[in-house]
Parts: C-alpha cells; structure tokens; sequence
C-alpha cells in the first residue's frame, strides 16, 4: 500500500509541477516534472518487462492422502536477457480444492543463463483429483512503485488426493453368510474345499494351487483362491445424494463416511471377505488380492461425489439387482431419506447395517432435513429390520 501511494503521490506532483510551470513560466519546474514523468514512466517500463518473456514448470506429487502435506515446486526461466527485480509467483489452485497451511511462494529473480526455483506448500482437505495449468506472476520496478500482474498458463500438473481411512470402533456385525466363515480369525479365504475363483500369484501362495491352464493363457502365474464356508460379503452404500453433505473444510458427513468406509472395506479384504462397492462396481472386482483390492477401493472412493440426483432409497433398490441372499449391506446415512426403512424392508434376506450420522454435529442443516440420528427414524429403520450404529462426530479429517 505504501508503494501505490507513492506512485499516487509522485504522479499528481508531477501534474502539479506542470501546471506550475506552465503558470510562472518556469523552465527548472519544468525540468523537475519531466524527471518525475520519466522516473514514473521508466518504473512501469520495467514493472511490465519483469513480469513478461518467462517460462514455467511445475513439479509435484502425484498423489497424498488428505491432510498430508503437498510441496509444490516452480521452475523458472527467463526468455530474455534482462536483468530482473524480484517477482512474486502466485499458484491459481482449482477452486473446489480445500487447502489448509498454504504458504506463500518465495520470491524469486528470474535468470536467462539458468533456472531458478521456488515452491509453496499445503495439505489438501477434501478427496478428489485435481488438475491445474495456470499461475499469475506479479512483479514491481526497482524503486517499488509500480505493480504489473500477468497470467500464465503452464503444463498441467494433476493431484489425486486419497480419503484418509477413519477407524471405526463400533461393531457393525456383519452375517456370515449361509455357512462356517472364518472372518473372526482373519481368513475367510484359504483352502478350503469351495473353489473360489482365479488370481494372480502372490509371494507366499502353495505351488500346488497354481492353475497352470489360466497361467499359459495369461502368461503369468495364476492361483486357485478356495472359499472357507460362505464366507463374508460385504456390500457398501454411501449417501451421496446432492446437498446431503453438511459441513465445513476441516470435517463434513459425507468425508466421515468415506474415511469409515475405506477403513472397514480395507480392514476386512485383509481378513478375506469380499468387499463390493455395488453401485460403483461390479461382483468381479472383489475377486482382486487384498492389495490389489485395496488400492481399487482408495481409487473408488476417491471419485465418488455428493452430487447425485437419485435418493439413497433408490441407490438401495438399484444395489439388489447385484447382492445375494445372505450377504450383508452397510448404509452410510447422514440426512434422512423417508422412503430408506421401505427399501430396507423389502430386503429380508440380507443383513443391513446402517451407520447413521449427525449432521447438526458437523454443520447447519436447512428446514427441510433431519438428522439420520433423530430416535424416531432410528426406530423406523430398526423396524424395518436394519442394525443401526450411531458414529461419532469426526473432528478432522486428515
């Protein structure tokens, strides 16, 4: 503010000078305008050439989860032979990532013969994948007069953010299927006398259960997976509806229940159970290594949005096309659906686990909604024949 002041300043004393002059019909006056008129002139001349003729590029990870912290760094060139004052590199981040701790940029003097670096860092606090190809470059003249801003765009840079899983210390009960499982013991798959399907070798596997006809196929090992029983199947069903999500940047419902879902969905394929996305999925994906499959997991919920126009109730009709007898369905909730208890009590042979969030505790809702907590629904959904868990506010994510 100082600075634009003194352009102001220096800007009206030469108008007034001027005039002076022009009245007294004053020569030296003259002169002492006409030096301010060139020092002005020659400080935008320089504002303007210290933020043009530059090159950019931009290096970051490529993947975090949320609340980890993102360095980004700025390579930049200069185009020209010019001797430069300091500029100041302003990053233009995609306005639907939710940061938190940015840092400014250092300031930087752009050199012909070499690069020269800066960086700025935050932890991003939403889910979600990023792209970005544009920064503003301010830059003054020496004395500090003049400011003068110009737009880049660069090569794009992408950011895939990652949920942060979110244990989940109730007991969700899931059925065990229509048989013995052994989910409990941290194997529901192993040998036993149900073929399963087909997966690729992994470093510990019997040598006696590779398929060696699938192997020649596909030209790499392949193993028979057995069942144990039935097993465990698990089914999960987020409220994703548009203006269900009620919060703020630092923890919202919807946040909560990726964080939880993506910890229950990792910590169960680890003991074996095959874990289904139904509405974002097909049954086959669940056939993955527990690896493999929580790595797909993470890329699911990483792209799901509260943005869809459907009712939880018909995502729950839409799922039944695709579960079976036996298996287990767990709802995320936050606001209330009227039509869910219905959906859930057309659904009998299947256990339904409902995991029911406050939204008053992250947010205001609007007049129209109610809590997914309040008694009465809960009743409602009891009746209907669903296990419901009340979840506890989460106070950040990440």
């Amino acid at each position: 503010m100082v600075n634009r002041y003194a352009a102001i300043a220096l800007t009206w004393s030469s108008i007034f000078l001027v005039v002076m002059a022009i009245l007294v019909n004053s020569s030296a006056l003259f002169y002492m305008a006409a030096a301010v008129i060139a020092t002005l002139l020659a400080s935008r001349l320089q504002a303007w050439l210290a933020v043009r003729y530059l090159r950019f590029e931009r290096y970051t990870a490529p993947a975090v989860k949320v609340g980890e912290n993102v360095v980004v760094e700025i390579v930049v060139w200069s185009e020209r032979q010019l001797k430069r004052p300091l500029v100041h590199v302003v990053d233009e981040l995609p306005a639907r990532l939710v940061t938190s701790g940015l840092t400014p940029s250092l300031p930087v003097a752009p050199s012909f013969d070499q690069p020269i670096k800066t960086r700025y860092q935050f932890r991003p606090m939403r889910r979600g994948r990023y792209r970005w190809d544009k920064l503003k470059v301010i830059g003054t003249d020496a004395l500090g007069l003049v400011t003068m801003e110009k737009e880049f765009r660069t090569e794009a840079v992408e950011l895939t953010v990652y949920p942060t899983p979110l244990p989940v210390t109730e007991d969700i009960k899931p059925l065990l299927g229509w048989g013995a499982s052994d989910v409990e013991s941290g194997r529901t798959r192993g040998a036993g006398l149900d073929p399963r399907g087909i997966r690729e070798f992994s470093h510990g596997d019997p040598l006696r259960y590779i398929h060696w006809r699938s192997s020649a196929k596909r030209g790499k090992l392949m193993v028979k997976e057995f069942e144990t029983g039935s097993g465990l199947s698990l089914h999960f069903i987020l409220q994703r509806q548009d203006g269900t999500d009620i919060g703020d940047e630092k923890s919202s419902t919807f946040e909560a229940m990726c964080g939880h879902a993506l910890f229950l969905a990792v910590d169960y394929a680890k003991k074996g159970g095959m874990v289904i996305f139904p509405l974002q999925e097909g049954r086959d994906a669940a056939n993955a290594h527990s690896e493999v499959r929580e790595r797909m997991v993470r890329e699911v919920l990483t792209d799901i949005q509260p943005t869809s126009r459907e009712s939880l109730a018909e995502d729950v009709a839409t799922a039944r096309r695709s579960v079976r007898p036996g298996e287990t369905v767990v709802v995320f909730v936050g606001v209330q659906d009227p039509l869910l208890p219905s959906a859930i009590a057309a659904w009998p042979d299947v256990q339904v686990t409902v995991l029911a969030y406050d939204p008053s505790e992250y947010g205001r809702m609007s007049s129209e909604q109610r809590s997914a907590t309040d008694p009465r629904y809960i009743d409602a959904l009891e009746v209907a024949g669903a296990n419901v868990v009340i979840m506890p506010r989460v106070e950040r994510i990440g």
